[in-house]
């Protein structure tokens, strides 16, 4: 059984600007989508970063399917509503998908990362150091490397070709990486939405959230790794990023663990302010 995981995130309008997103706004959308589950859906699940709606789908469809795509919509339709009554403000913003099928291992652990960022290449350097990188994922010592796609559908196949993809990926983003055997390890989504399969054959959940205890500047500002409840845009320049860690078994979802909410990230936050302070 081939299971398919679908995250779509779009904003629809936040408080006090895109801060932050509307309770009710997120409860609309779980709604729609829970009165899918047991037929079209096995499960789902609705959060945001800042004030984007992020839905995710499990199903054992087809990730372009047509009946997704129609319950998103319906979805999104949904909390647009309660959105527009309260007269919220929307960013002007492309939505965001983001799709990793697979057939499920004996544990399937998982993490979706989320950020409030705008450059389809914004995951480049963390999906770099997560998998291809031997000296931030030791694990990779024990494996034969991955296989990296770029949005021009370039592919590198790492170690042997890691230079050549840390070249191209100043200019194309990542959007995929395989295993050997071509099974989906990750799948990105134009810097909002990532998510990453964790353990063996890939990395520990440890692997793929250690990249970012340490402070890290991409094209749209300081990376800030933050609980769920903190992932809100309040300073221009520091990008909120979440991790979410659930585990997926016959469809249905154990989680989310709010990943980042860890003291050892704390010094990755200290940095960041004081880093974005430096530079005013």
């Amino acid at each position: 059984m081939v299971t398919t995981i679908s995250v779509f995130a779009m904003s629809l309008g936040g408080i006090a600007g895109s801060a932050a997103i509307f309770p009710d706004v997120l409860q609309r959308a779980a709604e729609v989508l829970k009165e899918a589950e047991g037929s079209l859906l096995t499960d789902s699940m609705v959060t945001h970063i800042a004030d984007r709606l992020v839905l995710l789908m499990v199903h054992g469809h087809d990730d372009a399917s047509p009946l997704i795509m129609t319950l998103r919509d319906a979805a999104v339709a949904a909390a647009e509503e309660i959105a527009g009554k309260r007269r919220l403000f929307c960013r002007k913003m492309k939505p965001v998908t983001c799709d990793l099928s697979f057939v499920e291992r004996e544990s399937e652990p998982f993490v979706l990362f989320l950020a409030d960022a705008s450059n389809p290449a914004f995951w480049n350097g963390a999906l770099i150091s997560q998998f291809a990188d031997p000296f931030t994922t030791p694990s990779l010592v024990d494996g034969k490397g991955f296989m990296f796609c770029t949005e021009d559908t370039s592919m590198f196949q790492t170690p042997l070709d890691l230079h050549r993809l840390i070249v191209a990926a100043k200019n194309s983003a990542i959007v995929s990486v395989v295993s050997d055997a071509s099974t989906p390890a990750a799948s990105a989504g134009s810097g909002v939405v990532m998510i990453a399969r964790a353990e063996h054959p890939y990395p520990a959940t440890s692997e793929l959230c250690g990249v970012f205890a340490r402070s890290c500047i991409s094209s749209e500002g300081i990376l800030c790794p933050v609980s769920l409840c903190d992932g809100r845009t309040v300073v221009k320049g520091v990008v909120p990023v979440v991790a979410l860690g659930f585990s997926v078994v016959a469809g249905k979802l154990s989680g989310p663990v709010d990943l980042f909410d860890n003291p050892v990230f704390d010094v990755a936050r200290d940095v960041a302010g004081k880093f974005f302070g430096f530079l005013q």
